[in-house]
């Protein structure tokens, strides 16, 4: 027997060896700072949002500040947000509950909407299905500002319209209008993802509810809703985030605190001589609570609904 060349063999069969070890080590170590950056570069401006929010003015914009922290913390700035008796304070109560009033009958009129849309072209034999699906994902594929003026014209024709017959309502600068228009560039989102949910799941089911006597819309709500659950909830919470980022269709269709939303208020605190810097990043802070709650609570139903409703078909 030659140990020479067994001996050679077992020595390169541990280099090699070795070497995948170091480059599976390698692998490993790459990727776990790839992921370090990324939560760096994603909670870094949270971080920093969370800190102006607590440090006074004057440190926060002073040329000497050598320090991350403030040396005088102070939660002045969420005070602002809540007196009553300053414009701002006011503005602010406002805009908190427009934004939660428009971004809550959103999502709600979106998710009943398209639940029903998605259902009914995931399981019925509509013609040219899919030039109608990818026309609603059009609009929502278009920039907002592409359909601001026809937006414009359209509400100005109805307020005068109404106005001359004498009706005191009116769309312009109303809750109202702004869910109308928010729902128009989220109903086919919330249709397209739907769709995807109902496609993943058998049909078969659906025919079995059938045959025991249920309806189409009993087999719809007994037993093809509960197992969309997850892709619900999910859907639903991106609508909701959708509403309650939206800035330019506020920015053109309102003008007073019957319908500001925060987004809006953030951007009013700038103006051409001061910007408050402390107050815009303490009306972050509070803007991105009610998204971070829900998130929180419903994380397990988004993460469900997020890997299970791969598109089919």
């Amino acid at each position: 027997m030659d140990y020479a060349g067994y001996g050679g063999l077992l020595m390169k069969t541990s280099k090699m060896r070795n070497k995948a070890r170091i480059m599976q080590r390698l692998r490993q170590i790459g990727l776990a700072v790839a992921v370090i950056a990324i939560v760096v570069w994603t909670l870094a401006p949270i971080t920093w949002l969370a800190i102006s929010s607590i440090t006074p003015y004057i440190e926060l914009i002073s040329d000497r500040m050598t320090h991350w922290f403030p040396e005088n913390p102070t939660l002045a700035n969420f005070k602002v947000m809540f007196d009553l008796s300053k414009q701002t304070g006011q503005r602010f109560v406002y805009a908190l509950r427009n934004s939660l009033i428009i971004s809550s009958c959103v999502t709600i009129i979106c998710l009943v909407a398209g639940t029903l849309a998605a259902y009914a072209l995931a399981r019925l034999p509509v013609r040219r299905k899919k030039e109608l699906v990818l026309s609603l994902m059009s609009i929502r594929m278009l920039p907002t500002i592409t359909l601001v003026i026809p937006f414009f014209v359209i509400t100005s024709h109805i307020d005068y319209a109404l106005m001359n017959i004498g009706s005191e309502f009116h769309l312009f600068d109303t809750k109202f209008n702004l869910i109308i228009l928010y729902t128009t560039f989220i109903l086919g989102f919330v249709i397209w993802i739907m769709m995807g949910f109902f496609l993943s799941i058998p049909s078969e089911l659906e025919e079995a509810a059938r045959i025991d006597g249920c309806t189409r819309l009993q087999a719809l709500f007994r037993v093809i809703l509960p197992l969309s659950a997850p892709g619900l909830v999910a859907t639903g919470i991106l609508a909701f985030l959708l509403a309650w980022d939206e800035f330019l269709l506020a920015l053109i269709f309102t003008r007073s605190n019957n319908a500001i939303t925060l987004p809006l208020f953030i951007a009013e605190l700038g103006s051409q001589y001061i910007t408050a810097y402390d107050q815009i990043s303490a009306a972050g802070v509070m803007a991105a609570i009610p998204p971070v709650v829900l998130a929180l609570l419903f994380q397990r139903f988004i993460v469900q609904g997020l890997t299970a409703g791969s598109v089919k078909g």
